[in-house]
């Protein structure tokens, strides 16, 4: 537990908490609102579009800058953004109610600034980890920093389905505006330890990319993480038509994402342990199988209890794959490229969203959400087989 009373890493995860656990309110709130208005799950799609879109883009650029100048002032200004979407959609809802809203174009506005600031500060954010605390302290920090994203993944879409359900989603809207401030607050404050990131070489997005295509291993990493986001984008987009198709409330909605957090919330004490006796490759792979078996489930269950219970197994695998990868990518790195390598590592985990979206949601209004979450298990084949090229390379 050291590594949370450090006084520059304590903070920090506890205001990445709190920002987390806001996402999580607007999230499940824009997925609702949006099928609420249309009914259309591939509109619902397009919410996770404009969350990602930013990232796809933007991501070579954000590292690049990251690898140039402070990466918790990048952060900060990434939050700020950020909060100024989140602010404008509350204010907004607020004071017309959904059935105010001129279509769903507010909820798309908004998103996309909301996503405009995490592409700009997803590269700083995972690059700023080793700054906060000391090197024999990163592979604990990178577990920790991980298990804030699943706390949060595991409390607040529950909590923001009830509050949708019970007081509207204007208030989900304003909870989620609100948690910005105390990570916007610690970051203006923390001060983290000085790393060498001198270099005399070339600091453009081009000396990123062939940076890592000179280390095989680490273009495998990439392209397995890039599947397990995939796989993972149904428990979004589709969980309102899951919801409307056994005929429950947007309570439901939360429930089904919660579901998929608390899994890897109960997989995240265990991640350490499996990954010392396996190693990070077979770790990374187990954690596809299982993520697979349980979109599986997903996709069969016959009724709510049933879609829990495979998105609990869902949500365990999705830990072990995207926790691991990050962690081995992390420790070959070289500080001065930190940023553009681990924009790599985002554009391929948050930036293929769109697509996957785009694809189960058309998929799910064509035919049915059950085929719908099929067609995101299909690419952790991909992944299974490229983590086995890492560990053909690096060796057991």
């Amino acid at each position: 537990m050291s590594v949370i009373a450090d006084r520059r890493f304590g903070p920090y995860i506890v205001g990445n908490f709190t920002s987390n656990l806001g996402n999580w309110f607007q999230n499940v709130a824009a997925g609702i609102v949006v099928f609420q208005l249309t009914g259309s799950s591939t509109l619902v799609g397009v919410v996770s579009v404009l969350q990602f879109l930013g990232t796809l883009a933007l991501s070579p650029v954000s590292g690049a800058v990251a690898d140039r100048f402070d990466r918790r002032k990048l952060l900060l200004l990434a939050q700020v953004v950020s909060a100024t979407g989140a602010v404008g959609l509350a204010i907004w809802v607020a004071l017309t109610g959904v059935e105010g809203l001129p279509g769903v174009w507010p909820v798309f506005a908004a998103t996309g600034v909301i996503g405009l600031g995490y592409a700009i500060g997803i590269s700083a954010m995972n690059a700023l980890i080793p700054a906060l605390v000391e090197p024999s302290d990163l592979e604990t920090a990178i577990a920790f920093n991980s298990a804030s994203f699943t706390l949060a993944r595991a409390i607040g879409p529950a909590l923001a389905g009830v509050t949708v359900a019970v007081i509207g989603a204007a208030w989900a809207f304003g909870i989620n505006a609100l948690t910005f401030l105390p990570l916007i607050v610690v970051l203006a404050f923390i001060r983290p330890r000085p790393v060498d990131r001198s270099s005399t070489g070339d600091r453009s997005v081009r000396a990123g990319f062939r940076y890592a295509r000179a280390n095989p291993s680490m273009l495998w990493l990439v392209l397995g993480v890039l599947t397990v986001g995939w796989a993972s984008d149904p428990v979004n987009t589709l969980a309102p038509a899951y919801a409307h198709l056994f005929g429950l409330d947007e309570a439901f909605v939360g429930i089904q994402v919660a579901a998929f957090g608390a899994g890897a919330a109960v997989a995240t004490p265990f991640v350490g342990r499996i990954r010392r006796r396996v190693g990070p490759e077979a770790t990374s792979r187990a954690g596809m199988m299982v993520l697979a078996a349980g979109m599986l489930g997903y996709a069969a269950a016959p009724g709510p209890a049933f879609v829990v219970a495979a998105l609990l197994v869902a949500g365990s695998g999705f830990l072990l794959g995207v926790t691991t990868t990050n962690s081995n990518l992390q420790q070959r790195l070289d500080e001065e490229m930190r940023g553009r390598v681990m924009a790599l590592w985002s554009m391929a985990f948050l930036g293929s969203r769109p697509l996957a979206a785009l694809l189960d949601g058309a998929v799910a209004d064509a035919i049915s959400p059950r085929v719908g979450v099929l067609t995101a298990v299909v690419p952790l084949a991909v992944g299974w087989w490229a983590m086995g090229k890492v560990e053909r390379v690096t060796g057991p």
